[in-house]
């Protein structure tokens, strides 16, 4: 479904990543771990088109490099950013209804599947998103991405600002995924921990060259 062969990426004059290898396979996640500065960042960044790169990027058949972000976007790529970049005055219902990439009917996801998902943003649906916790913003963050309908979603540090919900609220999302059409998933995690909690609860079905798992 992804592939990324020989990615390099570039902040200005700083050259971040050299030759980056993986692939993301249909019905999979696969999770990027390492310590703080070694461009897991970066790594989706690229992919997404946000910092300037070269190398090959296919998604779904289809070369990224040279499009535009939201070019990507509608493509079928989702983006869940580290720093979440939610609208704070605007409530969480309001947010969701931004993540629509089309207001015509048919799509996988519903408002209501959302709040079925993570039920404590039913109860924070009116709401203003700066108010919410770090966790809350979080889910709300991932239920965006997911109303713009990805085939695969790349979730940069899915952990932060939930690190004590996280064996909560991460299984239940990663399975709800596939049953709606989103069938692979792409996360970087400074944490090996929590890569760990997933083992746990899929029964340990994971390699060992980038933390492989099939669902």
């Amino acid at each position: 479904m992804l592939e990324v062969r020989d990615l390099h990426a570039y902040y200005g004059k700083s050259h971040i990543l050299r030759g980056v290898d993986f692939r993301v396979d249909d019905g999979e996640i696969v999770s990027l771990l390492g310590r703080n500065g070694v461009g897991r960042s970066t790594t989706i960044k690229a992919i997404m088109g946000d910092v300037d790169r070269t190398g090959s990027v296919v998604f779904k058949g289809r070369e990224l490099i040279g499009l535009k972000p939201h070019q990507i976007a509608r493509g079928g790529l989702g983006y869940v950013p580290e720093n979440r970049d939610i609208f704070p005055q605007l409530t969480v219902r309001e947010n969701l209804i931004l993540g629509m990439k089309s207001t015509k009917p048919g799509g996988r996801w519903s408002m209501q599947d959302m709040f079925d998902l993570f039920p404590r943003l039913h109860e924070r649906a009116e709401t203003p998103g700066g108010v919410l916790s770090g966790g809350e913003q979080q889910m709300l963050t991932i239920c965006r991405t997911l109303m713009g309908d990805p085939d695969l979603i790349m979730i940069d540090e899915p952990t932060e600002g939930s690190r004590r919900r996280w064996s909560n609220w991460w299984p239940t999302c990663s399975s709800a995924l596939p049953r709606v059409g989103c069938r692979s998933c792409c996360r970087a995690e400074a944490d090996d921990r929590a890569a760990h909690l997933q083992t746990s609860v899929r029964d340990g079905a994971w390699s060992h060259r980038l933390r492989r798992q099939r669902r």
